[in-house]
This record gives C-alpha cells, sequence and structure tokens, in this order.
C-alpha cells in the first residue's frame, strides 16, 4: 500500500532505488536495520495488482517505475494504512518507550481488517463468531462483506446477512474466529458503498428518515476545534464572529450524533431542529434531577 500511494502522489516514474529508499524511511521504526531487494519488490507486484487492482510496470524510456491502471486508490485507503500502521507501531522496542506515549485504550479487532479487506475485495463471504456485549454467548454468522468503516477509532464491517435479509453492521472487535470462505457472492443491487454513509455520523443509518438539517451554536473557543475537526463532511459555517460560530450540518439524528453533542456540554446549543433541541434538554433535566437525589 506504501508504494501505490507513493507512486499515486509522485505521479512519475520512480527508480527502485528511490521506491526502496522510501520504504525503509516509513518502516524504519519497526527494524533499523531492515533492507528491501528488488527480487522482494517483484515478488510484491503481483500481490498488489491480486489486493489492489493496481498494476506497476517499469517504464523503460522514463526510467522508473509507474502506475499503468487508471483507477486511483479511494481516499479511505489512507486511513485503511493508518490502521495497518498502528499495529506495527505497537510493537516498538522498549528502548523507544520514554519517547512515546500511547492510551491504554487500544482498539481490537485490526487483526481482521486485511482479510475483511480481501474478502471485500474478491466478494467472498466470511464466517464468523460474534458476541455482542449484551448476549451471554458468541452467536455464528456467515455474511457477504461490503464495506469497512471506522469511528471513533473503531472498525467496523457492514454486510449482507444472508439469514436476515438484510444489512448489518458488526464491531470488529466483537468478532472471534473470521474465516474467508471460497463461496461468492454479489451486492445488492440498491447498494452504493460510496453513499452508504454519506449522511450517517458514525455506523447508525436510519432507513426510516431522512437526514435532518442540524444547526448549532458554539462559543468562540471550541468552535475552533470543530472548524479545523470538522464533525461531518457536510458540516457548512454559516456564522463566524468573536462571539459565536454557527454550523449546519445534514446528517441523520441518531444516538451516535446526540451522544457527540451531548460530550461538547456548555460549549454547543442545538438551534435546530426543536425535536432534537428538547431531546438535549431532556436529557441534561433527567441528568441533573438524577444527581440531586
Amino acid at each position: 500500500m506504501l508504494l501505490v500511494l507513493r507512486l499515486q502522489h509522485l505521479k512519475r516514474a520512480v527508480p527502485f532505488g528511490e521506491l526502496r529508499d522510501y520504504l525503509l524511511e516509513q518502516t524504519s521504526l519497526r527494524d533499523l536495520a531492515a533492507n528491501y531487494s528488488q527480487r522482494t519488490f517483484q515478488r510484491d507486484l503481483p500481490k498488489i495488482a491480486e489486493r489492489f487492482g493496481v498494476t506497476i510496470a517499469h517504464d523503460r524510456r522514463a526510467g522508473g517505475y509507474v502506475i499503468t491502471t487508471a483507477d486511483p486508490l479511494p481516499e479511505g485507503y489512507q486511513r485503511l494504512l493508518d490502521a495497518f500502521e498502528l499495529q506495527e507501531f505497537l510493537r516498538l522496542p522498549t528502548a523507544l518507550s520514554p519517547f512515546v506515549q500511547w492510551e491504554s485504550r487500544r482498539p481490537l479487532g485490526t487483526e481482521w481488517l486485511q482479510p475483511l479487506l480481501r474478502a471485500v475485495q474478491l466478494r467472498r463471504q466470511v464466517a464468523f463468531q460474534y458476541h455482542k456485549f449484551w448476549d451471554e454467548a458468541p452467536s455464528t454468522r456467515t455474511v457477504s462483506p461490503l464495506l469497512l468503516k471506522e469511528f471513533k477509532g473503531r472498525w467496523y464491517l457492514l454486510a449482507h446477512d444472508p439469514a436476515r435479509h438484510g444489512l448489518r453492521c458488526f464491531g470488529l472487535d466483537r468478532i472471534r474466529a473470521l474465516e474467508v470462505t471460497t463461496r461468492s457472492f454479489e451486492p445488492p443491487a440498491d447498494f452504493q458503498a460510496d453513499t452508504y454513509y454519506a449522511h450517517s455520523f458514525g455506523i447508525i443509518r436510519p432507513d426510516h428518515e431522512p437526514p435532518a438539517e442540524i444547526v448549532l451554536a458554539l462559543e468562540p473557543t471550541q468552535g475552533q476545534y470543530l472548524k479545523s475537526y470538522p464533525l461531518h463532511a457536510s458540516q457548512r459555517v454559516l456564522v463566524d464572529t468573536a462571539e459565536e460560530l454557527l454550523v449546519q450540518l445534514t446528517v441523520y439524528n441518531t444516538y451516535d450524533l446526540l451522544m457527540e453533542l451531548l460530550s461538547l456540554g456548555d460549549q454547543v446549543q442545538v438551534l435546530a431542529p426543536a425535536s432534537l433541541r428538547a431531546q438535549v434538554k431532556q436529557i441534561y433535566a433527567a441528568a441533573v434531577a438524577h444527581n440531586q437525589q
């Protein structure tokens, strides 16, 4: 993936030596003494073509390697790469521990990212044990994987579940004993991966209601955080002054969004829709009453 992203970014023929130096630089934290031979590179090219649908070939006239396919990798692959790199980063030698601090809470289930990505690309069904937090025992699922989705550091699998005749979302941290089967599948005719979550904040996508126009008023300082790290891709600034920031989101009014707004405390005020504003007020009133008992 590093090779593909590098060639796409440079948009020119790259000599093997330059590619090798880049790979060693990017992976030096894992193994400072690592090397990458041209023979290894040649063995990797068919794997790249199989996994990512990207063909890399040598251009003699330009004196380097180029991508010969026209379709670029989707933008989301960079986030997937981040997750793969995180797995390697967590294997840092103990000698570097005084210089690196990470949260003790680590996302679980990232070991399933690569086999699931492969299954999505090859359209192969997967089987696994799935243990919901509220169930005593896990259940066996065989599903058709459609999309990998990241939300708040956790990864999820959106899949068609033939036994339940619909789409289901599975947290990778609750998956055990995953197996990629040899059974192929076709995605539902009306499923579009690039638009399915377009108006969702998180992993919930209601099918019974349209997205809502949500307007928020934020304190100036908190507003700067939201400008630098938007809540959603649809976020649009309506008013930006020294006194307040007004933003509008076009998203489904879901539990995930509600929890995010509550986490902002008194730094945010819901102006619209009225139903969400009333819901927030009701939750705060209940919390005050509960803590006065």
